[in-house]
């Protein structure tokens, strides 16, 4: 709990709740153990006011408690970003904009109550879900997994105390991790994800131990020895591909050795061939690119990762370059939604006056374009 609050995590405040109830609910636990789970908030609440004290002796001030107190928003814009996928939610309920699209999406869509910070997730899973899969296939998604959590149920209360206990224990850290997604995207993290998908399989493993062996269903078959070995060594080498893979993208940013001694522009191609990691490189090439437009190929994949101001700026000029004003003018408006400081200092162009005869640049131009993000798909590629 000191260390929560150390964090300062508003989520890790909120669940010091599901550790009180855990405390209460489980008799399976030991008495002291049983005590201190129900004591988490309070021991929370006492390390948070012995750091308020450390702090302002030491003369600063606690950061948990100066964020409470700036009357900011305590959702940190999460409330708006909620109201913006159920708008898109609402304009695209049955498919949805597009497995790993709502950054795309959101960010090329006119919003009247846009957060100022770039999103690429909904910080809640089943929105995510939602608004990238559709209605449909997000609620079957939701049902799968619950009809899995009940129909383990049975390993809550197995003859073995231990194997019970056990159950329990992987139970509460699911619900923390689930409850952690409706407020982030902690499973978008291999170190939340993978950690998670384990504490599910033993769950799931400890709910078939109640059936007879004939009457387990598929899941619960055991796995071959030579499969889980296969497994192990794919993950190791897949690893270790990853890893030399990201040296192409560090040679593009922090160059070093004889490699880093090559042009930037070569340093950029080679990146662009990285399997995993080529958007990055990408991202390099169009926005250092003195006309964006003859790398206009390279805007797809960065594009559809997660779009910025610098991002903008160059396919907005990209765009310009190729003849097609509106939807520059278009990515431009959005831009100007985000009031971002390069937006800022692109928009300056606005204020110089102009030479007779010569137009405005076309991020001055302030009639509204209408266009959605639709319309971006295909010129993206």
């Amino acid at each position: 709990m000191f260390t929560v609050a150390l964090t300062g995590s508003r989520t890790g405040m909120l669940l010091s709740g599901l550790l009180m109830l855990w405390g209460i609910c489980d008799r399976l636990l030991p008495t002291a153990v049983r005590v201190m789970l129900a004591l988490s908030p309070l021991l929370l609440a006492a390390s948070m006011k012995v750091l308020s004290w450390w702090t302002w002796y030491s003369g600063g001030s606690y950061f948990a408690e100066a964020r409470a107190q700036s009357g900011s928003d305590i959702s940190s814009s999460r409330f708006a970003i909620w109201s913006n996928t159920l708008d898109l939610i609402r304009a695209q309920p049955w498919t949805g904009v597009g497995w790993g699209n709502f950054n795309f999406a959101w960010t090329l869509t006119a919003f009247e109550n846009r957060p100022v910070a770039f999103f690429d997730h909904t910080h809640n899973l089943p929105l995510q879900l939602a608004v990238e899969l559709g209605v449909p296939a997000a609620m079957a998604i939701c049902t799968v997994f619950l009809w899995l959590n009940w129909r383990a149920r049975g390993a809550l209360v197995l003859s073995d105390p231990s194997q019970a206990g056990l159950a329990r224990t992987t139970l509460v850290m699911l619900a923390a991790v689930l409850f952690h997604s409706l407020l982030e995207y902690p499973l978008w993290y291999a170190y939340f994800l993978l950690p998670s998908a384990f504490l599910w399989g033993i769950y799931l493993g400890l709910g078939c131990k109640r059936k007879p062996s004939r009457a387990m269903p598929a899941i619960c078959s055991p796995a071959p020895g030579v499969l889980l070995i296969g497994a192990g060594a794919t993950t190791l080498l897949v690893t270790l591909y990853a890893v030399w893979d990201y040296q192409r993208i560090t040679q593009i940013f922090t160059p070093r050795g004889e490699a880093g001694a090559r042009p930037l522009a070569e340093r950029i191609d080679e990146g662009r061939r990285s399997m995993l990691f080529g958007a990055s490189a990408d991202y390099a090439a169009v926005t250092m690119a003195a006309r964006p437009s003859e790398v206009f190929e390279a805007f797809e994949r960065p594009l559809h990762r997660l779009i910025d101001a610098r991002l903008m700026i160059a396919y907005a000029r990209a765009l310009d370059e190729r003849g097609e004003r509106d939807k520059a003018v278009y990515v431009a408006q959005r831009l100007r939604e985000f009031r971002h400081p390069l937006g800022e200092k692109f928009f300056s162009a606005c204020e110089a006056p102009q030479a007779p005869g010569t137009a405005a640049p076309f991020q001055c131009e302030r009639t509204p374009v209408r266009l959605s993000f639709r319309d971006f798909q295909a010129s993206a590629r």
